[in-house]
Order: structure tokens, then C-alpha cells, then sequence
């Protein structure tokens, strides 16, 4: 039998699933339960809950992973037969293009995100199970040659062929229609219960392999919310889950969301034309919703923040606002390079006031030096052992006891300055920034007590909430609902921009 459930913000989507899964912990082993989603940091998040609250280990969860991973693991492939960025950047410069693109990190069921259009659109393609040239005919393309993307599409796969390789959708795509080669078809486990979560964020040929998985099923349980269906140019396709049919149960208490934020979320989601009809709560508390001409007038000095832009672009704006006020941030959910530096200072201090450090915290801060240390004494150093100030100063090369600013002199003036006025300011370099900037897309999944929200958007953007404006109303349906308590909106800059 199949559940859908679906979860409004802050309802506890994730929460729910757990506890369906102590039920049927009563009388099934923990190895016959399958949990997937399509994010890993959701797949990730899934599991470290079930180990908190189930009382279970991380063995016991065998099928607590992403859909490329379970395919992965299924077809007895290892991380050296799947693409990754590098494979990509390699093809790229042996075809003189410029294949550039994020990946969290190198591993299996990371997946290559390209900024390149060619790779995009190969891509796209795939995910809804279609040939990308016929894809190409399919969609308005007039920004791509279709000769160009022809050669592209040919040398891709012929570089995958000569290096042995697999990239994500050929994982889903032999999974699902057997070994080319051998016609060896794959079989999924039985599980007596299977959960899906975020499912509103899988593209037709997941939702063809989430099929698959569940006929063998006893039970399933499918969990999403079409109204933060935000991913359709990666390849998801929400309509899937808006036609699912089911069981079905809506969360209707937000943990997260105040009444104020809450008005202005139904306002913006009620426009939206297809859509499951969801009745819910905000959370008992009336928060505040908050107009800005400028980011510059927002005060940061307390809480903590987001801070969302439709495009990547715009962020760098937002960075030097945030920096002429002498604040801490970071972007997305990348370690600033200034709270690394601040733990070689705070380690510096240390040593400068008689602490011994391990080897590997001295090489650290010999990194931060260049005419205050011998680099040629580094070799003979012992790298199990502590090291006090005297003994590097008499033995190993150190030339100085003067404070961080002078003494690490690899450091730039400008960044100097830079990490002073944030001391001075009183900004914790220590802890993760208060305030993170990022994308909207960027950030489903997160809120803070402080959300601000510019209503520019990209031409890009712009010329496609003309044409859907559904897509647009969801993307910042998801933004104003990011927040525990305040809302802050920009004004538009521009005539290019989202109706609040």
C-alpha cells in the first residue's frame, strides 16, 4: 500500500518518515526497510536521524542512501568507473571547451552540476529519459547549435566508452533497463517498506526506478511538498508527484513559520495553478514581515541570517554590502577562508603564550609565513611530536614572537585589516558565520531566525516567469518560508523583478 504524505514548511516531513519507520521496526529488520532520496545531504540528514532516534547503528541502514547510490551499489560498481569533475574538465579541454561545474565532493553519488549549456541540456535530456537531440527539437533552443551539441553528446559518450566510465543517469538507465552488454536484468530487494523522501524533486527516469523499487515492496511510503518543487531545471518533474496516487495524509503544524511570513507564503502559493489544495498552521508566534528599499538599511548586528538572490551574481553584490559593514558571512555552506585563518591566529596565541603545539598546527602557521621562518628547517622536524616557541625559534627556523598581524606575514594588508575590523566589531571568528548568503535553490532545506529576500531577478529568470510564472511563485514561496521569526524584503532595483 502507498502513503503519500505531504509537508508544508516546517511540518516535519523528515520527522514523520522516522517515526513510521519505529512502527514497522516492531517486526521487520532494520535491513528490509529502503529510505532514498535524490540529495545526499538529505540521504545524510535521513540517517543520522533514524541512528539518534531508532537506536540503531550505521550497519543496520544498508538502504539509507540516495537513488545513485542505491544504483550504484546494485549494479557492484566502484568510484573509479563513475565521471566526476575532473573527468569532465579533461573532456572539456581535450574538445577545446569549457566544461566548468560544482560537485560537493569526489565521491560516488556526488553529482556534477555544469555550468556549461551543451552539458546541461545532455543532461536534462537523460533525466526525462529522452534522446538529447530530440530533446533539442522538443525545446526551445535557439542559444545552442544543434551541430555543436551533436558533436558534444558523440564525444561524451565516447569518452565515458574509452575510459570505462558511468555518470548518473547511466547508473538510473542500467539499472532500470539491464547490463547492455551481458542483457543481465536487475532485480530489487524485497523490502517490506520503502520511504521516499523530497520526492517532489525527482526527474521522470528517478521516478521510474522509485517504480521499480516500490512493485517489489510491501509497503511505501512517499514524502515531498509540490509546492517547494523548485529543481525543473534539473530535470524534476513535480507533476509526477502532484498525480501520484495514494493514501493520502498533509502535516498541517509548522514547527517554523510565523503568522506573519505565513500570510504572505499562502498569498504567494495560492497563485500557483497546479497544485495539491494543503490547509496548515504557522507555528504561534506572529514574527514580522519587513520592507527595505536597501540591503545597506537592514541592521546585522544581532541573530543570525539568510541572505537570497535568485542568481549567483547577484551575491557578489551582497558581499561587498556586508563587507563595508564589517560583518562575518559566508556563501552557501562553504568554511570562509577567514575562520581558517582565525584558527591559525588563535593557535599562534597559543604558542606565543608557552602552549606547545602538535607538528601539524606548526606547519599550519609556518604556512602563514614567509621571511619570519627558515622554510628549509621544516624537513627536519618530527611530525608525532609538540613543539614549544623556544625550540622552534633555536632549532627550526622561527624568527619571531611578534603578534599574529606581523608575524604571519603571508597574510595580505588588505586581509589583515580585514580580520582585524571583524575582531574589533565583535564578531566571533571562531564559531560559523552568522550570516550565510546564497541562491534560493541554494538553501531548501535550511532557515534561520533572521531571512532576507531580494526580489530581482536574472533576465534569464525574468523572461521565464513571463512564460511559467508557477515555477517563480514556488521559488519564493520557499524563500519567505526559510524563516523562524523575521522577513526582510528588498524593493526592486529593477523592473526585472517578483511581484511581492
Amino acid at each position: 500500500m502507498r502513503t503519500i504524505i505531504y509537508g508544508p514548511p516546517g511540518t516535519g516531513k523528515t520527522w514523520t518518515l522516522i517515526e513510521e519507520i519505529k512502527k514497522f521496526l516492531e517486526n521487520t529488520d532494520p535491513k528490509r526497510i529502503g529510505y532514498f532520496t535524490f540529495s545526499k545531504n538529505a540521504a545524510i540528514h535521513g540517517k543520522e536521524r533514524a541512528i539518534e532516534n531508532l537506536d540503531l547503528f550505521s550497519d543496520d541502514l544498508d538502504y539509507f542512501q540516495t537513488l545513485h547510490s542505491f544504483c550504484f551499489n546494485q549494479l557492484n560498481l566502484n568510484k573509479n568507473q563513475v565521471m566526476k569533475e575532473k573527468h569532465y574538465k579533461d573532456l572539456g579541454e581535450k574538445m577545446g571547451l569549457e566544461i566548468e561545474g560544482t560537485q560537493q565532493d569526489d565521491d560516488h553519488d556526488s553529482v556534477f552540476y555544469s555550468k556549461n549549456p551543451y552539458i546541461q541540456l545532455i543532461n536534462l535530456a537523460r533525466s526525462k529519459d529522452i534522446d538529447p537531440i530530440h530533446y533539442y527539437h522538443l525545446t526551445d533552443n535557439q542559444k545552442i547549435s544543434l551541430n555543436k551539441l551533436e558533436i558534444i553528446n558523440k564525444e561524451l559518450t565516447r569518452y565515458k566508452d574509452q575510459n570505462g566510465l558511468i555518470d548518473f543517469p547511466d547508473m538510473v538507465d542500467r539499472y532500470l533497463k539491464g547490463n547492455p552488454e551481458t542483457g543481465e536484468q536487475y532485480i530489487p530487494p524485497s523490502f517490506r517498506v520503502m520511504f521516499v523522501d523530497e520526492a517532489q524533486d525527482l526527474s521522470l527516469m528517478q521516478w521510474q526506478l522509485v517504480k521499480k523499487i516500490e512493485d517489489a515492496a510491501t509497503d511505501s511510503f512517499i514524502a515531498g511538498d509540490d509546492d517547494q518543487g523548485i529543481y525543473k531545471w534539473n530535470g524534476a518533474h513535480v507533476n509526477t508527484f502532484i498525480n501520484l496516487e495514494g493514501k493520502r495524509k498533509i502535516l498541517d503544524q509548522s514547527r517554523r513559520v510565523p503568522k506573519a511570513p505565513f500570510r504572505l507564503a499562502n498569498k504567494i502559493i495560492k497563485k500557483v495553478k497546479n497544485r495539491v489544495e494543503k490547509e496548515w498552521l504557522p507555528k504561534d508566534e506572529e514574527g514580522s514581515v519587513n520592507r527595505f528599499s536597501s540591503l545597506s538599511d537592514i541592521d546585522f548586528s544581532q541573530g543570525k541570517w539568510l541572505i537570497l538572490s535568485n542568481a549567483n551574481y547577484m551575491l557578489n553584490a551582497v558581499g561587498d554590502i556586508l563587507d563595508e559593514k564589517n560583518l562575518y558571512w559566508q556563501r552557501r555552506n562553504a568554511t570562509p577562508r577567514i575562520k581558517n585563518v582565525y584558527e591559525i591566529i588563535q593557535k599562534w596565541d597559543e604558542l606565543r603564550q608557552g602552549t606547545p603545539l602538535h607538528f601539524n598546527d606548526c606547519k599550519k602557521i609556518f604556512n602563514k609565513m614567509n621571511n619570519n621562518w627558515d622554510k628549509k628547517l621544516q624537513k627536519n622536524m618530527v611530525k608525532d611530536l609538540f613543539y614549544d616557541i623556544d625550540t622552534l625559534k633555536e632549532t627550526y627556523g622561527l624568527k619571531t614572537e611578534a603578534e599574529w598581524h606581523e608575524a604571519l606575514d603571508e597574510l595580505g594588508t588588505e586581509e589583515i585589516r580585514k580580520i582585524q575590523k571583524l575582531i574589533d566589531s565583535g564578531e566571533d571568528l571562531s564559531k560559523d558565520p552568522r550570516i550565510r548568503v546564497s541562491t534560493i535553490h541554494g538553501v531548501k532545506g535550511s532557515e534561520r531566525e533572521n531571512v532576507v529576500v531580494n526580489t530581482d531577478l536574472s533576465g534569464a529568470a525574468y523572461e521565464e516567469y513571463q512564460k511559467n510564472p508557477d515555477d517563480t511563485h514556488r521559488l519564493f514561496y520557499v524563500a519567505v518560508t526559510r524563516t523562524e521569526k523575521n522577513l526582510f524584503l528588498i524593493e526592486p532595483q529593477t523592473r526585472k523583478a517578483y511581484e511581492l
